[in-house]
């Protein structure tokens, strides 16, 4: 039997894309080079380059990685696997064991082509998982397994929206939903945010003041309520309820992005034990769990809590959406990968069960809370105080550092062109960092709305990727690239 270990020094911090002179034929040189085909590409993928988030961390392979956004290899569940694994993980123990397994799931059945749905065993784990933490207050709800919340939009879109329609989100916000939605033709209407998250009061703002006749009003909301990307802002209960009565007021469909509730940071993390019902009472109620009408389509995700490379997650919604959503991913992925559901099957039903997932999700947390902990002590040992501002997330794995271009040397002269000015500052901040060591990610990745006018400087930090001990010396490179670039070297 094979065993494989887990080494994260195997591991590049971010897998780089392929050399194309090592993936080419070595007879390249005496070949002709392909027909160009740029003339029958569609008008969509004419001017599409793909992710441009993921582009800023490809540029090299050792830096401490403070700008994306996956866990370090410590924060698995894993340590290790066989390769030879048996041919059916439904060997339960004993009663208590037998009880958590509701189907037999082999090998076989992983290998071959599975259910949009997903493997039963999961699904059933999941909605108990619903009903534990979420409870949804109506009847017809149901959960269906997805290939990640970025998946899941493409279909969302295509379920909720039509091409020139405008979708709701806040003003800063996740570069795969950006990127989606422009490619299914949907604009965004930036909706501020403040200490809390979403504004409701510029949310309700927006909606009465829409003039229909101009174009439709909006009918989705996108949302990140707990350790917001990029902000790490989480709206607080009485917030969500506001702003989900302004939804059912005018009609809105909820999308609820949520892979970041259950990474909570603070005191709180260690007390009141670990089972069920603490862990739910810790927690700020989520919006589907407020949800009696099933306008709430909510996304949980294994990438941040378990591993990114499982590709798995779970949508929850009403029976209606989840019976639209299984019929366009069985024409698009047609299901989670077998092996991945094979993995989740035997962690969640024969090692963990309910309790055991509860129990891993408020150890995590207390190690996400360290990292942030160390973190955030780098940044006011070394970032310049009066340039440089963030607040303290309580969920999630991100800082959201503030740079007041004002105090910049240049600021004054540049008048009208301060706009495109910061764009070049905030390139040659993120070129001096990477050249001693860090990475970090620009803040205008994540702007919903790119021409505002307005001239703002932010970068997103996370305590997630690097070794823990790697992450004071992360901070302080950065911040040497600030202050270099704003020539203060002594501030601090």
């Amino acid at each position: 039997m094979a065993h494989i270990a887990l080494d994260e020094k195997e591991i590049s911090p971010i897998a780089k894309s392929p050399d194309v002179s090592t993936t080419a034929s070595s007879e390249g040189g005496t070949k002709p080079k392909a027909t160009c085909l740029q003339q029958h590409f569609s008008e969509e993928s004419r001017n599409f380059q793909g992710s441009a988030l993921k582009k800023t961390t490809r540029l090299l392979s050792n830096f401490i990685p403070l700008g994306t956004g996956r866990p370090h290899t410590e924060l698995y569940p894993w340590t290790s696997s066989d390769a030879n694994w048996p041919t059916s993980l439904n060997k339960p123990s004993g009663p208590e064991d037998r009880a958590r397994v509701p189907s037999i799931y082999t090998l076989a059945n992983a290998l071959t082509y599975g259910t949009a749905l997903g493997a039963p065993s999961l699904v059933q784990f999941l909605t108990e998982h619903m009903k534990s933490i979420h409870a949804p207050p109506y009847q017809d709800w149901a959960v269906c397994l997805t290939c990640g919340s970025t998946s899941a939009l493409d279909i969302i879109f295509r379920t909720f929206t039509d091409r020139g329609d405008v979708i709701l989100a806040e003003k800063y916000s996740y570069p795969g939903f950006i990127e989606s939605s422009a490619l299914a033709g949907v604009d965004i209407q930036p909706v501020d945010l403040d200490g809390q998250g979403l504004s409701p009061h510029k949310l309700g703002q927006i909606l009465d003041q829409w003039n229909t006749l101009e174009r439709p009003k909006p009918k989705v909301l996108y949302t990140i309520p707990s350790g917001q990307n990029p902000t790490g802002v989480t709206q607080s209960q009485e917030r969500r309820r506001a702003i989900y009565e302004i939804a059912e007021r005018h009609g809105l469909i909820i999308i609820e992005d949520d892979p970041y509730y259950f990474i909570q940071l603070g005191p709180n993390t260690a007390s009141g034990g670990s089972n069920l019902e603490s862990v739910s009472r810790q927690l700020v109620p989520s919006y589907i769990s407020i949800d009696k009408s099933g306008r709430v389509i909510r996304l949980d995700s294994t990438s941040k809590i378990l591993a990114p490379g499982l590709r798995a997650g779970w949508v929850t919604a009403s029976q209606q959406v989840i019976d639209k959503y299984a019929a366009y991913h069985d024409l698009t992925t047609v299901s989670v990968s077998g092996l991945s559901q094979f993995v989740l099957h035997d962690l969640f039903n024969l090692q963990w069960g309910q309790e055991g997932f509860s129990t891993w999700l408020q150890a995590l947390s207390l190690k996400y809370t360290q990292r942030r902990d160390i973190t955030v002590a780098a940044c006011h040992s070394f970032l310049p105080s009066d340039i440089c501002s963030f607040a303290i997330p309580d969920h999630g794995m991100f800082l959201w550092v503030s740079i007041d271009l004002r105090m910049h040397p240049m600021y004054a002269a540049e008048g009208q062109m301060v706009q495109e000015w910061c764009s070049q500052v905030e390139d040659r901040i993120l070129t001096l960092g990477l050249a001693n060591g860090v990475q970090v990610t620009k803040g205008s990745l994540f702007f919903t709305e790119r021409s505002s006018g307005e001239a703002e400087l932010f970068f997103r930090l996370t305590f997630a990727a690097a070794k823990e001990q790697d992450l004071t010396e992360g901070v302080r490179i950065f911040a040497n690239a600030v202050k270099t670039e704003f020539d203060c070297r002594g501030s601090v």
